[in-house]
């Protein structure tokens, strides 16, 4: 296998990664706009635990998945109560606030940057996507999947039925922060340097629209999202300047055209985005 396609093979397994563990909150309806938090979090965690402690990348990579856990759980037993706009204010700052922290922590080499990393492959990149899709597979075929789309289509009624919606939405906010981490570690692996800029609002848009543009119905929309986006700026060579425009017009067009995404069912039982406005709220203002 040549130079050229290792790196792509790993670039899009990562990103696939990166859906995958993105669309586990979504699946619940909670929209994060500060994933990128918790891929900074497993990057620097496995770097520090493979460069100044020369742990195996495979074991530094669970201690990456499980630090961003936690974080994903305190984060999200905070936010996650509360309606999507404060959720994504939330999400979004506590991202910002993670690059600030490691922007100036002088033993991670601030905003130049860590560097020293080696060690991603194409097998356990593959194995780690192939892991996150059996998980998602049973995840799919067992009650607490279920309970996830009820959470989503509706939250209230789900409430109503028993089930307890704060604890399900935190445990998929948990998972999907230690999925990120993973993905996140293997990241700076493969890159061999890593600076804050890495995991700024673009990575976060590009997080998103993985899972927009597939369709957050089915977990193989998001990953068919990450491997078509992954794609075009390595085939495409002007993407790599106007990827971000390019990439925010997409967005708003999905919105308009197609907003359950290009794999999910059309008309009404298309999937909808969760309203920023609580019905409630709209319905007195009525």
């Amino acid at each position: 296998m040549s130079s050229f396609n290792e790196a792509v093979i790993l670039t899009v397994g990562i990103n696939v990664l990166l859906a995958l563990g993105y669309w586990i909150a979504v699946s619940t309806g909670k929209y994060s706009f500060g994933h990128t938090a918790f891929m900074a979090i497993g990057a620097y965690t496995a770097s520090i635990l493979t460069v100044n402690f020369s742990w195996p990348l495979p074991v530094a990579m669970v201690a990456a998945g499980v630090t961003a856990a936690v974080a994903g759980a305190l984060i999200g037993w905070m936010a996650l109560r509360l309606s999507l706009l404060y959720l994504a204010i939330i999400t979004f700052v506590f991202s910002q606030l993670i690059n600030l922290l490691i922007s100036q922590w002088d033993y991670v080499g601030g905003a130049s940057g860590m560097l020293g990393m080696t060690g991603t492959t194409v097998p356990l990149v593959l194995g780690c996507v192939l892991l996150a899709v059996g998980y998602l597979v049973l995840l799919s075929r067992s009650r607490l999947g279920l309970a996830h789309k009820a959470i989503r289509e509706d939250e209230r009624a789900a409430m109503a039925s028993g089930l307890r919606i704060t604890r399900i939405a935190v445990g998929a906010f948990a998972t999907s922060a230690a999925v990120t981490g993973v993905a996140g570690a293997l990241s700076a692996h493969q890159l061999m340097v890593i600076t804050p800029e890495l995991f700024g609002p673009h990575q976060a848009l590009l997080i998103i629209l993985y899972c927009v543009l597939g369709g957050v119905e089915y977990f193989w929309g998001a990953a068919i999202g990450a491997i078509a986006l992954s794609l075009l700026p390595i085939y495409f060579d002007w993407l790599n300047e106007w990827y971000e425009i390019v990439y925010g017009l997409l967005f708003v067009a999905l919105m308009i055209v197609r907003p359950q995404g290009l794999i999910g069912r059309g008309g009404a039982g298309g999937v909808r985005l969760p309203r920023l406005v609580p019905r409630r709220e709209r319905e007195s203002v009525g």
